[in-house]
């Protein structure tokens, strides 16, 4: 049997964008960490998804929704 895995494809951002991208999701980790929220593995996921270019910024916020309205 000859299986294949899945390849995952490369950023479409350059590495001075991925950085920009981690450095806007740091300080956002540190506002939120100041107001009492935290990350959740699941959303920590998402965010991470957007820092590598897989995803773009307005799609953070329904993954989000769609995670926190799981029972």
């Amino acid at each position: 049997m000859n299986i294949i895995a899945p390849v995952k494809p490369k950023a479409k951002i350059s590495a001075e964008e991925v950085e920009r991208r981690r450095e806007a999701l740091r300080q956002a980790d540190a506002s939120n960490r100041i107001e009492g929220r935290f990350p959740t593995p699941g959303t920590t996921a998402i965010y991470e998804e957007f820092m590598r270019g897989e995803i773009e910024l307005h799609e953070i916020w329904p993954r989000v929704q769609a995670l926190q309205s799981r029972p």
